[in-house]
């Protein structure tokens, strides 16, 4: 789904007032730019597989390249088309053993959290600089994979009660997700240290090849996803300095019928419910748990409640 955030993020230039007609043209134009971006980047990670230093060449190239690009929604989305490659690139500098070199790629990132802090624990992990390591760890906030990182740097360090506690606590609190990959991987590592098996000494270094399953069934609920994200950009609250939309919960994962959507625009969050099934959206405050109409929640803003 990150393509389509990317979209909007891009199309903060359109007026609010132009009509959706435009604004959808212009999201389906750079959605499939980035589309076929992907379709390469595939191709260049399997290529990968059998001569990751030939790659790292390729992927110099294409970076050069994209300097040259004067396509209008290439240009677009060059800043994370960039940071894909930058990103591949330090995949395969880990992979081929030139950590430091890995971490002078991770620095195109300007975010260092979540992946991103995983990433320069399993470099730092590596150099046996397990203070730094230690300090990603604490900053990778709570994102898919973020417990099984951390089992991985306790065992790494040779801590294996640590990792266990880590790890079982991870199944426990994230029943919900057994179709995701982290959930399978933490339970085979959990089997694994019970049988006495040895302990890991690395940290999973997260890909980001968009042909990688995150989870089994991620995918099944795309044209819903795609559906509410065009309905958070038609409310009005929700255009004014727009920066990200991203689903806290879905009912894939909770088993409820109802999606937890979160909206950031300028330095205000909003948090929606939106109901899968008739796309009924309602205003949901975290702070009190309480949920209400949109209709009511701005006639209280209106009132100064």
């Amino acid at each position: 789904m990150r393509f389509f955030y990317i979209i909007l993020s891009l199309l903060t230039f359109i007026s609010c007032k132009d009509d959706h007609e435009r604004i959808h043209k212009e999201m389906d134009k750079v959605s499939n730019e980035y589309r076929k971006f992907d379709i390469e980047l595939i191709k260049l990670y399997k290529k990968s597989e059998n001569n990751p230093k030939d790659m790292i060449t390729i992927i110099d190239s294409f970076l050069v390249n994209s300097r040259n690009k004067t396509d209008k929604y290439r240009t677009q989305i060059k800043p994370q088309t960039d940071q894909s490659l930058h990103y591949f690139k330090a995949e395969l500098l880990y992979k081929i053993g030139k950590y430091k070199e890995s971490i002078g790629e991770l620095n195109f990132e300007k975010n260092k959290t979540g992946n991103i802090a995983i990433a320069y624990a399993a470099n730092y992990i590596k150099l046996k600089d397990y203070k730094t390591a230690k300090s990603f760890i604490d900053s990778i906030g709570n994102s898919n994979g973020n417990y099984y990182a951390i089992g991985n740097y306790y065992e790494s360090i040779g801590d294996k009660t640590s990792a266990l506690k880590t790890y079982k606590y991870n199944l426990e609190d994230d029943k919900s997700r057994k179709h995701f990959i982290y959930y399978q991987w933490t339970e085979k590592r959990v089997a694994d240290l019970e049988k006495n098996k040895p302990l890991l000494n690395e940290v999973f270094f997260p890909t980001r090849n968009p042909s990688f399953e995150i989870c089994k069934i991620c995918n099944v609920d795309n044209k819903i996803r795609q559906k509410i994200m065009t309905l958070m950009m038609e409310i009005p609250e929700n255009q004014k300095d727009w920066s990200s939309t991203s689903v806290i919960e879905s009912p894939f994962d909770t088993g409820k019928n109802y999606y937890w959507i979160k909206v950031n625009a300028g330095n205000k969050e909003f948090n929606y419910y939106v109901e899968q099934k008739t796309f009924e959206i309602k205003y949901f405050n975290p702070k009190n748990k309480t949920l209400i109409t949109l209709e009511e929640w701005r006639k209280r803003k209106q009132n100064g409640f």
